[in-house]
């Protein structure tokens, strides 16, 4: 049926924004209620349309995405290709991004969009369909159109979240967690062992946000998801074969996490712990003693990210770039560089040696030409570690020249 484009109202509960939204939302200080309020109908549109939003006074502004100058050039093109489904008060639940176009075309005087094709779920029982049986219909909608933007990560992970309790997931159980996964892999890319992955990063983002304090409070991570994917693929190896590590391998991926590292890091460290166990021993040494004021302090929670615009490659691509999240207190800096030490080491240790000296070398020449620095070093707040490390280059040389 026809509808008008003005008696449609944007579900500003929708899935495939919700982390943008609620991310938006706590700058705001409030919710946003795009029914009652023409500036959050506005800010609701920016969200979903727009690139690098941000809050400017009491409105969320961006610039507008090429996602949405290419929906906008589908419909100039195609016009309307499919209908919109909406719910008996007139609240989109599949096709929020065209509505929102269609609302700003209207705002800017564009005509031609006072009507669009819709229909109606269950007018007369609309509880008769569930979030899972809806979630299910979108998928089968989006394969067969030519154009539309997809979930992000974060918002497809949390759409699983949802889906996987309904269908009674148990997250320490991973029978549970194998068997959701293969009712879900239809809507996770048709690929059970790809759910399974998407089911445990949701089980590892759960079990951060709690560590921080911040349980459910997803928005923070956004951008982050790349790296819960990986520890949830080592986590699950480690837990089986492992059993008695697993504790000090989960606080040291997070430690990772929170210092900012992208996750071929993470990668990394699983190998160490395999091939150079002292190494890693010693890494989770050192990092628990970085983090010990940290700890004392009793210093939780994650501040709102400060996101730039994601370039075209997507969230995926850009992992590796992406700001680290901003923890309170916590000593970034330190530990970050701390966990690239130790597999600067571990890479090292796979060299042939002539290309280890040549790396050693390397390092000593610019330590030689940065003698200041060197200087500042040893008399700054680390002065005891660098003139102990000095001291063992040191004792290392001695000892070769006697040697070789």
């Amino acid at each position: 049926m026809r509808v008008p484009v003005d008696a449609l109202l944007l579900n500003v509960d929708n899935r495939r924004f919700a982390a943008e939204r609620t991310l938006m939302e706590s700058k705001l200080g409030r919710s946003l209620d795009p029914e009652n309020f023409e500036d959050d109908e506005i800010s609701v549109i920016s969200i979903l349309l727009d690139a690098g939003c941000d809050v400017d006074g009491n409105l969320v502004k961006g610039t507008p995405s090429k996602d949405y100058e290419g929906l906008k050039s589908d419909w100039q093109r195609r016009k309307q290709a499919s209908p919109l489904w909406i719910r008996p008060d007139g609240t989109v639940r599949n096709g929020n991004r065209r509505l929102a176009m269609l609302k700003r075309l209207r705002n800017d005087g564009i005509t031609g969009t006072e009507w669009v094709e819709a229909i109606i779920l269950n007018p007369g029982h609309p509880d008769n369909i569930d979030e899972h049986d809806l979630f299910e219909m979108e998928q089968r909608e989006q394969l067969t159109e030519d154009f539309k933007v997809r979930y992000t990560d974060m918002n497809l992970l949390l759409t699983l979240r949802q889906a996987a309790i309904d269908s009674g997931i148990d997250w320490f159980d991973p029978e549970s967690i194998k068997r959701v996964a293969g009712q879900l892999q239809e809507v996770a890319g048709g690929n059970q062992a790809y759910a399974a992955i998407q089911l445990r990063a949701i089980k590892y983002m759960d079990a951060y946000l709690e560590d921080a304090h911040a349980a459910g409070e997803y928005h923070k991570l956004l951008r982050q998801v790349e790296r819960f994917r990986d520890i949830g693929k080592i986590m699950p190896w480690v837990e089986e074969n492992y059993q008695d590590d697993a504790t000090d391998m989960l606080q040291l991926m997070f430690a990772a996490v929170r210092a900012g590292n992208p996750h071929g890091d993470i990668r990394v460290i699983r190998k160490m712990f395999l091939e150079e166990r002292g190494r890693y021993e010693h890494l989770q040494t050192q990092v628990a003693q970085d983090e010990k004021g940290w700890e004392e302090t009793g210093t939780r929670g994650i501040a709102d990210p400060d996101l730039p615009p994601e370039s075209s490659g997507g969230e995926d691509d850009d992992a590796d770039q992406e700001p680290p999240i901003q923890t309170p207190g916590y000593p970034q800096q330190q530990v970050r560089m701390r966990i690239k030490n130790a597999i600067d080491g571990y890479q090292a240790s796979q060299l042939e040696v002539v290309d280890t000296l040549e790396q050693i070398l390397s390092r000593l020449r610019i330590l030689s030409s940065a003698s200041e620095r060197l200087m500042e070093a040893l008399s700054g707040p680390r002065g005891g570690e660098a003139k102990k490390m000095l001291s063992n280059i040191i004792d290392w040389a001695d000892d070769a020249r006697e040697k070789y």
